[in-house]
């Protein structure tokens, strides 16, 4: 799996929460009004995390274009964006786009993630250490995605790599 796809899906689960059912939508529906602009940006994002996972970029950019004109304000969306701009091997655009995540949610893991792993492709190896480093600040010690971080950031340092922790007794 690439690795903005395999982010993405994370970032879909979680960010499918604030588009979440209610009363108001129902009711809507019911009497044949037209569909409430928070559910077409849900359709859209989960259309673009489908294209994401079948290694379809540009239909996800274009999926999650739409999301932006219903919520320009969606950190997760310009997250998701940055993957595919990445996966797609367009690292300004994930550069950009992972930027404007982190302006939009301080605290998404997900985006310094998208950051740090662009702006290492890019040879910008000061910026992507930062962001390894915020990314590991706000992930959860010792797991997957945290180890992988302080692998990037050793060997960005020059590092020679430390072996694998024992689990927790």
């Amino acid at each position: 799996m690439v690795p903005g796809a395999a982010l993405c899906a994370l970032v879909a689960v979680s960010v499918l929460l604030p588009y979440g059912c209610s009363k108001e939508k129902k009711d809507a529906a019911e009497v044949g009004q037209a569909q409430p602009a928070a559910d077409l940006g849900k359709e859209h994002f989960e259309k673009g995390v489908q294209a994401s996972m079948k290694g379809q970029f540009d239909e996800a950019i274009k999926e999650y274009e739409m999301v932006l004109q219903f919520n320009p304000k969606s950190p997760e969306t310009y997250n998701n964006l940055g993957f595919a701009y990445f996966d797609k091997g367009d690292v300004e655009k994930a550069i950009e786009s992972q930027k404007k995540a982190v302006e939009l949610n301080p605290n998404l893991a997900n985006g310094y993630y998208g950051l740090a792993l662009a702006l290492e492709k890019k040879g910008e190896k000061a910026g992507s250490i930062e962001n390894w480093k915020k990314f590991a600040e706000l992930s959860q010690p010792h797991s997957k995605w945290w180890m992988k971080a302080q692998e990037h950031i050793q060997s960005l340092e020059g590092k020679k790599a430390a072996p694998a922790q024992a689990k927790k007794k």
